[in-house]
């Protein structure tokens, strides 16, 4: 045994010197055939509420695209789960493969399920070459207009008996509604729309729906100008389980000891912990478990001529009897004793038949470890160094002299828990609008980082949507969807992966695929999305070009148009300051006959990818029995005075104390506006009914407390609007400003704290970031994470906010 070994060993060496494998280009094509973008962005939460802002910062950290560098634009978009509508969408600047900004969510955006979308520019066959998703949660700091509560009137519906749900709507205060409310109600495959009767109630009659995938009846309320929703799972009729088999390595083989897989998830894929019995014939032979995440394994030695078949113990699920694969007469089993590995891999292999092997060490991509190698009837075990295989997922795939394969298993390669970054603050606990010093250090075992950095009230990140950068750089974008974590974060647990490499394969890759792959596949049909228009005369196309100018960007543009009016814009062109209004022209004395129709496919793709998302991601049952659920809590937002019009011949009101300087209310055409305490643009007074719009002229405090000279709003008056057409910018960053809060009669009620677009770190020297508490009390959580020269790295780091 040692003698093998060692020369195994040996083998591997001559290999990476001089050992050529035969498939080494067929890897390389299927790697350029299969485009393989790794774009990661780190929202600073997933919980938000109605006019906070939603910081962030985009990694394009892998692409294996001929034109890599092409990726210049990212587009953000808000798109609400229960109906696939798109919110909000915006582009933004990408560098080198990063791209900063933020988003402002508006008051009028309702509460509920949502999903923050991201895509770059390229795309292949329509669809985007680099996306992320995060869901997220919206919830509001504004009591709803009126309450709505959906209930089931009987909990006890047996066999097909339809399901009685009970909906009812009052106003804030409890009493009937004078007008009937229209309600919108989707259950599976049914549709309907309503009103409630004079009390404010509905009663809606369910027929049973067998095998949903959604189990959830979600309703859309609404009553003159507002709008709400909620939604309830239903009981469902029991079902067979999802069970599958899994045995390591692919097969079972006659009379080798073999170790089996298995998963067990509902019809809603979500993972099932229970019992069940192992049976040969009709005879129990072992006792079997899942864990929480619907996993589990077991030993056994198949016999030919004999059925194994698993029956599930679970009240929960129709009674039904699973059937494990057949066994194989001839073949070759294999046993990986830990699939999470450092440095060396351990691999126990058996047979019952005299071949010649090949172990393969690759990740589909590239081959690392090529080593042929004869097997009799025996049991060997081998030990393979990692030297050459990178950080991350790779397989062990053991084929014949005509590579076919004959056994496989996916392992993960240098897992290293040693702790990169260390974060430490200066205290465990802070008073409310103190300051807060955070000290970043990276350990030796990187050399160098870009990270960004969030500081947010804990419970703005809701568990089951959280997304860190090494999980789903590691795992899920190799993966697929994974069970969720006890605690979000998969990558920490080596057990947890354990569980899920022995049931889980590449999602994109096939050993089958691979051996077709020709050189003409590796053709990239890249698209870049391209913003045009086409500027018309009287309806009718141009007979020969014209200049066309911009206004509202970083700079004015001029833009040339072809005979026919069509024009293309350059990035440069649509640079613009975050939330700046652009605009475009043309450049002609008489500018009454054109038209400017601008094609904007950022657009069409965005609705593309919210069609896609309501296809693809699988739907959890949802509890929001009344519309109040998603509301921020009292202790932690500010008062919100209820709008009130004063109508007077006079005026008295405090927005005009200046009766030379009449102030009018709102933000004014730029978007500017000054809050109660004569602040331009406070962000803590965002859409707030007392804002004024700016004076010209007039000095006024900015959020860094700085004395500026408001300048007149450059936007055209709205005789000139008319020869004005929007146009969408790609945005620049701006800065997260960083509040000490010295104002006290000003409410600092913000969930993030702080945020850092990228802060670069380096092995060996201290990082030093200070910032303030605001006035929400509880326990704050720090999320750093982005990349370094080896990989990526993500750190987390508590503290408790008390009272003054």
């Amino acid at each position: 045994m040692r003698l093998f070994l060692f020369c195994l060993l040996l083998v591997c060496k001559m290999q990476q010197a001089f050992a050529q494998d035969p498939l080494a280009e067929k890897m390389s094509w299927y790697n350029l055939s299969k485009p393989h973008n790794n774009l990661f962005v780190h929202f600073d939460k997933n919980v938000y509420s109605n006019n906070e802002m939603i910081w962030f910062t985009g990694y394009l950290l892998k692409s294996n695209l001929k034109e890599a560098d092409a990726h210049q634009i990212m587009s953000v978009a808000l798109i609400r789960a229960i109906d696939s509508t798109v919110v909000l969408q915006k582009r933004y600047l990408m560098d080198k493969g990063i791209a900063m900004g933020s988003l402002q969510i508006p008051d009028f955006v309702l509460t509920g399920d949502y999903y923050l979308t991201a895509f770059t520019n390229m795309t292949i066959g329509g669809k985007p070459a680099a996306m992320f998703v995060q869901p997220i949660t919206l919830k509001t700091n504004i009591d709803p207009p009126f309450k709505a509560n959906i209930k089931l009137t009987d909990t006890t519906t047996k066999g097909n008996d339809p399901h009685q749900v009970l909906i009812s709507v009052t106003t804030k205060d409890g009493l009937f509604l004078p007008k009937p409310t229209s309600i919108s109600y989707r259950y599976g495959a049914l549709y309907k729309n309503t009103k409630t009767d004079a009390s404010g109630q509905l009663l809606i009659s369910l027929p049973q729906q067998n095998q949903l995938s959604d189990p959830n009846i979600y309703v859309k309320l609404q009553y003159e100008k507002d709008s709400t929703f909620i939604n309830m799972p239903l009981p469902q009729p029991k079902a067979k389980a999802s069970v599958k088999f899994y045995p390591e390595g692919g097969n079972m083989v006659a009379g080798l000891p073999a170790k089996i897989g298995w998963e067990v998830k509902d019809q809603q894929n979500r993972p099932i912990p229970l019992k069940a019995l192992l049976f040969k014939d009709n005879k129990v032979v072992d006792t079997l478990e899942t864990s929480s995440y619907g996993i589990g394994k077991f030993q056994m030695v198949p016999e030919s001529n004999h059925t194994y078949t698993v029956k599930l113990v679970h009240s929960g699920l129709a009674d039904s009897v699973y059937t494990l694969p057949s066994a194989i007469a001839e073949g070759l089993v294999m046993d990986m004793a830990n699939a999470v590995v450092q440095d060396t891999l351990k691999l126990t292999l058996g047979s019952n038949a005299t071949r010649k092997f090949i172990i393969r060490v690759h990740n589909f991509r590239e081959s690392f470890l090529y080593i042929p190698f004869d097997m009799g009837y025996s049991k060997r075990v081998i030990k393979i160094p990692l030297t050459e295989v990178p950080k991350g997922l790779a397989v062990v795939t053991i084929s014949d002299s005509l590579n076919r394969p004959l056994a496989e298993r996916m392992f993960f390669a240098h897992y290293d828990r040693t702790e990169r970054i260390k974060l430490t603050t200066d205290q465990p606990s802070y008073k409310q609008r103190e300051k807060v010093t955070l000290k970043l250090n990276l350990k030796n075992v990187e050399e160098q980082a870009i990270v960004s950095v969030a500081c947010v009230q804990d419970n703005r990140l809701e568990l089951k949507k959280m997304t860190d950068i090494e999980s789903y750089t590691y795992l899920n974008q190799e993966l697929g969807t994974l069970p969720l974590h006890v605690n979000g974060n998969g990558f920490t647990d080596r057990e947890y992966m354990e569980q899920v490499l022995l049931v889980k394969g590449w999602r994109k890759y096939t050993w089958q695929e691979l051996q077709q792959t020709l050189a003409k596949d590796t053709v990239q049909h890249l698209e870049n999305l391209k913003i045009s228009g086409q500027v018309t005369r009287y309806k009718k196309e141009l007979g020969k070009a014209k200049v066309l100018g911009t206004i509202g960007g970083d700079q004015m543009a001029m833009i040339n148009t072809e005979e026919k009016g069509i024009f293309y814009f350059q990035n440069d062109q649509l640079l613009t300051s975050s939330e700046n209004k652009m605009f475009i022209f043309v450049n002609d004395k008489d500018k009454y006959p054109y038209d400017i129709k601008i094609n904007d496919p950022y657009i069409n793709l965005n609705k593309q990818v919210a069609k896609r998302l309501s296809n693809e991601i699988v739907i959890s049952p949802t509890n929001l029995l009344n519309n109040s659920g998603l509301v921020i809590n009292g202790n932690e937002k500010a008062i919100r005075l209820q709008q009130i019009t004063i109508t007077s011949k006079k005026d008295k009101s405090f927005n005009n104390l200046n009766p030379q300087e009449k102030k009018l209310p709102g933000s004014n055409a730029c978007g500017d506006y000054v809050c109660v305490y004569n602040i331009l643009n406070c962000r803590n007074h965002v859409n707030d009914f007392a804002n004024t719009q700016p004076i010209p002229g007039t000095k006024y405090t900015t959020s860094n407390k700085s004395v500026v000279t408001y300048r007149e709003c450059t936007i055209a008056s709205p005789e000139e609007k008319q020869f004005l057409y929007p146009i969408t910018g790609i945005y620049l960053h701006k800065e997260f400003y960083h509040d000490e809060y010295k104002e006290p009669q000003e409410p600092a009620f913000f969930s993030t704290i702080y945020w850092n677009y990228l802060t670069p770190l380096k092995a060996g020297k201290e990082t030093e970031l200070s910032f303030y508490t605001s006035d929400i009390k509880g326990k704050f959580r720090i999320v750093v994470q982005g990349t370094t020269n080896k990989g990526v790295v993500y750190a987390e780091q508590f503290f408790e906010v008390k009272a003054n």
